[in-house]
C-alpha cells in the first residue's frame, strides 16, 4: 500500500515545460508597454510565483501598471504561448503508475484554471488527473499557493493531510506544502535548484519524474 493516497503536481516547470511560450510572451509584454526587453534566462525568475508578483517585485511594475503587463502577455500566450510546450520525459508515465498504484493525482497551479487545461489538452494529459486547482481569472493575486493546494485536496476528496505529497520546481512550491501541511518534493527537472529546495526545506528532492515513485 502507498505511503500517500495523493499526489498533486505544480504545473509550469513540473508537469510540462511551458518556459518557451511563457518567457516569449513576458518579452512580448515589455515590448508592448515601452520597455526594454529582458533576456529569456532573466526572466525565467516568472516560472513559479504568480505573474503579478514577478512584474512587482522582479521589474519594479508599478501596481497601477501591472494589469495592464498581464494584459499584453495574456493576449501572446493565449494566441501562441499555450503551445510553445512539452511534456517532461517521464511524467506521463508516473502519472498512469500512479494511478494504477490507486493514488490520486491532481494539479495545483499559480496559472489560471482555463489556461492549465487549455494546456493540458493540448498535451492530451487532462484526462490523467483527477482534480485540477488553479487560480480562477487572469487575475492571480488573490489565491495563495497553500490555498490552491487545499482546494486540490478537497475536490479530491482526500482530508488527511499526512497522506498527501505535493511536487513542485520552485520555492513556493515547497513554502505552500509547508502552510498547507502536507509533504514537499522538488522536482529537479524544472526551474528551481537544490539549493532552492535545502533553503526552503523541502521534505524530499528528486532529480527525474519516475523517481517520485521511490517515495511511495
Amino acid at each position: 500500500m502507498s505511503v500517500y493516497k495523493a499526489v498533486i503536481f505544480d504545473f509550469d516547470g513540473t508537469v510540462a515545460d511551458t518556459g518557451e511560450g511563457i518567457l516569449r510572451s513576458l518579452q512580448y509584454s515589455f515590448y508592448a508597454m515601452g520597455r526594454e526587453v529582458p533576456d529569456m534566462s532573466d526572466l525565467k525568475r516568472f516560472i513559479g510565483p504568480p505573474v503579478y508578483y514577478s512584474y512587482t517585485h522582479f521589474y519594479g511594475v508599478s501596481e497601477d501598471e501591472v494589469e495592464l503587463y498581464i494584459k499584453k502577455y495574456r493576449e501572446r500566450y493565449k494566441e501562441k504561448g499555450i503551445y510553445e510546450c512539452a511534456l517532461y520525459d517521464g511524467m506521463r508515465e508516473l502519472i498512469l503508475e500512479l494511478k494504477s498504484r490507486g493514488v490520486k493525482t491532481g494539479i495545483a497551479s499559480s496559472k489560471p484554471e482555463h489556461l492549465i487545461y487549455s494546456v493540458a489538452d493540448f498535451l492530451g494529459v487532462t484526462d490523467l488527473f483527477d482534480a485540477v486547482a488553479g487560480v480562477k481569472s487572469d487575475n492571480s493575486r488573490h489565491s495563495t499557493k497553500k490555498d490552491i493546494i487545499l482546494e486540490a485536496m478537497e475536490k479530491l476528496e482526500e482530508t488527511d493531510r499526512e497522506k498527501v505529497l505535493m511536487v513542485g520546481d520552485r520555492c513556493f512550491d515547497i513554502e505552500g506544502a509547508r502552510a498547507a501541511g502536507v509533504k514537499s518534493c522538488g522536482a529537479l527537472w524544472g526551474y528551481g535548484n537544490k539549493e532552492e529546495f535545502l533553503e526552503y526545506k523541502a521534505d524530499f528532492i528528486v532529480e527525474k519524474p519516475l523517481d517520485v515513485l521511490k517515495l511511495l
